[in-house]
């Protein structure tokens, strides 16, 4: 296996990334002291009375945000399903648990190891996708580690190496009570580069991708900004999608307008996703790439209209 290149000796995509995701320092801008309560006292007020009409506090992730700006007749479906783990949807949190592990402990592990010492740890936790390791069979579990494997392996020949003066940080929560709690803006951020320096912007956002980029990437990382922005006070500098497939990094500068539109979209998901939990009106249907998973679909008319469609556009 080829050695990983060292922090002074970057492959040609690992120069290409970290152009990408540093901006000079020069180009960091500053906002003012009052922004974080701004937005939170907007945002209260927008949302007072759909706080005043739940029974039960409302957790709102990047995910219920998707769902209910995108196909709401899906997401309650999916509300009334118990989620279980397949091979696929496992691959992403092994995948990510490597990463998270290769930037603790560096170079000391080969990408199967990183990738074995993954499942191990999330093995022994007490949730859904421990049992499912457990239990996956020998083929699936071995399935399992060499797509991790290569994956990881493509994470780190093409994403520049991370060293402790950026301050890197996975998994990071971010939370946010409105309203005293009633309704609760969640998310966990992937990984994070560097941070603010009194008011000016600093902190880098990426998301790491194992698919194809799709419109929602460019929402999800907005509404962390928003989630950022609402927790330190200071925006994220720079919003970045790597896509691990493709060893390609995908960026977006932070501003004020780029909060406005995540503020007022947010906003809008949780009055709606409010009025789903109280069940005001018919939920939406909207067809489209999601229809392939949607537990519905059978008896779904605009979802099997579309699927039949693109079954005919793909030939034989």
């Amino acid at each position: 296996m080829a050695a990983v290149p060292g922090p002074d000796t970057l492959t040609p995509s690992q120069a290409e990334t970290l152009e990408l995701i540093r901006p000079p320092a020069g180009e960091r801008p500053t906002y003012r002291s009052t922004l974080r309560l701004e937005l939170l006292d907007r945002i209260e007020r927008e949302l007072v009375d759909a706080a005043d009409s739940l029974d039960d506090p409302l957790w709102v992730s990047k995910r219920a945000l998707q769902a209910v700006h995108g196909c709401e007749a899906q997401h309650e479906a999916e509300q009334d399903q118990p989620f279980d783990y397949t091979a696929p949807t496992a691959r992403g949190q092994v995948f990510h648990k490597a990463v998270e592990l290769s930037v603790h402990l560096g170079s000391k592990r080969q990408p199967l190891e990183l990738v074995d010492e993954a499942v191990a740890s999330l093995m022994v936790k007490e949730n859904k996708l421990a049992d499912f390791l457990q239990t996956a069979g020998e083929v699936t579990r071995a399935e399992l580690r060499s797509e991790c494997g290569a994956l990881l392996t493509t994470f780190l020949e093409t994403f520049p190496p991370l060293r402790t003066a950026w301050r890197p940080t996975t998994e990071s929560p971010r939370r946010v009570g409105l309203l005293a709690d009633d309704i609760m803006l969640h998310g966990r951020l992937d990984l994070t580069l560097g941070g603010p320096s009194d008011t000016t912007a600093g902190r880098v956002i990426v998301e790491l991708k194992t698919g194809r980029p799709t419109v929602h990437h460019h929402d999800d990382l907005r509404y962390y900004a928003l989630l950022e922005t609402l927790v330190t006070g200071v925006p994220p500098l720079l919003l970045a999608t790597f896509y691990v497939d493709a060893g390609r990094v995908q960026t977006e500068t932070v501003d004020e307008q780029l909060l406005e539109t995540s503020t007022r979209r947010t906003i809008a998901g949780v009055k709606r996703l409010a009025e789903l939990r109280r069940g005001d009106g018919v939920a939406r249907r909207v067809p489209g790439p999601p229809c392939r998973w949607c537990p519905i679909a059978d008896d779904c008319e605009p979802g099997g209209r579309w699927l039949e469609e693109q079954d005919e556009a793909s030939g034989w």
